[in-house]
């Protein structure tokens, strides 16, 4: 073989010797420490160890983020129910006080121990039917309520309402507990 395809061939065997040995010592060097950018601009500091693409902190956030916006919505949710509950209650306490008889006869109002256990009976009441909400001038024309449970169905009148009438105001006999719990 001719000298200068020893030459040629010396020459390409240098060039891929070089060539791999410098990038052995490149793989051989240290690498610089991974650095992530989003948890050193949450700290302030540099942070070391791990990269952006494998940081849990972004994902930690965007599902704190996510829970924050739920609660947010069920504590709204909750508000606007609360709101309309409390306007229909209030406009049922409405019309029944607007739908209240007229009293005309101040009647009692007791509590007894029967078979379904303790039990508020309000007789000897009387109202006028032709008064309340939709009616014209009263007549007097008598509507007699005796009974247990919630009168206010019949009549607008609450037992509570009742049983200050009956007693002049407030008092703390049983009528009082009772009705706290009266089936309505």
């Amino acid at each position: 073989m001719p000298w200068y395809l020893w030459m040629l061939l010396g020459a390409v065997v240098y060039i891929g010797l070089s060539y791999y040995l410098t990038e052995s010592l490149i793989a051989l060097k240290p690498k610089p420490p991974e650095t992530c950018s989003w948890c050193s601009s949450a700290s302030g500091h540099t942070v070391t160890g791990h990269s952006y693409a494998t940081c849990r902190g972004p994902v930690d956030a965007h599902l704190a983020e996510e829970r924050r916006r739920a609660d947010q919505k069920f504590r709204q949710d909750r508000r606007t129910e609360n709101a309309q509950q409390q306007a229909a209650a209030t406009e049922l306490e409405r019309a029944r006080q607007a739908g209240r008889l007229r009293m005309l006869q101040i009647g009692t109002i007791t509590t007894r121990t029967g078979p379904r256990g303790n039990q508020i009976h309000v007789s000897g009441w009387a109202f006028d039917s032709l008064s309340g909400p939709y009616s014209g001038p009263s007549n007097g024309t008598l509507q007699s309520y005796s009974g247990t449970g919630a009168p206010e169905k019949t009549c607008g009148w609450t037992i509570q309402e009742l049983h200050a009438v009956a007693h002049g105001g407030a008092c703390q006999c049983d009528v009082v507990r009772l009705a706290r719990y009266a089936q309505r």
